[in-house]
């Protein structure tokens, strides 16, 4: 079971990003149904795995406070748009608890790839258009109006992820309310 742990666009934050991206990217379809901060990507486990994950997941969460996540702009990373966040040190710092909690139990949190947290918002997928990912353009991006999505973390979902043919699907298996 592919398994992550992320903060969940709050829903009128999702429908607001729908309506602010339409017509302004350079892309046609901006699924919104799953918009999310992941924090750790904890790749393929199995069931022992997770069981022992969705426990210690319930644990490091139960002290921790909410938080406000304010976006910065656009970015285009290999062939996805992103949004990128301003730096955030409470983000920061729980992605890095959960890191290494999980890795003090013989896991992996970042499912394999030894790289530093990029925290961002993958909003389009361009992968499948190779002519488009080579001419469309980002730069004009009103950046500034990113800050009409800023809001306040109040959960965080340990999520498993199902690959569909052009996108994942995600469901949730432990949500924790922050303080």
């Amino acid at each position: 079971m592919r398994v992550f742990s992320a903060i969940p666009f709050p829903e009128n934050i999702k429908s607001l990003t729908g309506r602010l991206l339409q017509g302004k990217l350079p892309v046609n379809y901006v699924n919104t149904d799953n918009l999310h901060i992941t924090l750790n990507f904890f790749g393929e486990l199995e069931t022992d795995q997770v069981a022992r994950l969705k426990d210690l997941f319930q644990q490091i969460l139960k002290e921790e406070k909410s938080f406000p996540v304010e976006f910065d702009k656009l970015a285009k990373f290999h062939s996805q748009i992103h949004m990128t966040l301003k730096p955030n040190e409470a983000l920061k710092n729980l992605q890095d608890k959960m890191k290494k909690a999980f890795s003090a139990i013989g896991g992996s949190a970042s499912g394999g790839q030894d790289r530093e947290y990029y925290p961002h918002v993958k909003i389009a997928n361009m992968h499948f258009d190779k002519v488009m990912n080579m001419n469309r353009k980002i730069e004009n991006f009103p950046n500034n109006e990113l800050s009409q999505l800023n809001f306040k973390a109040e959960k965080v979902v340990l999520y498993e992820s199902k690959l569909l043919l052009h996108h994942a699907h995600h469901y949730p298996l432990v949500k924790v309310k922050l303080l």
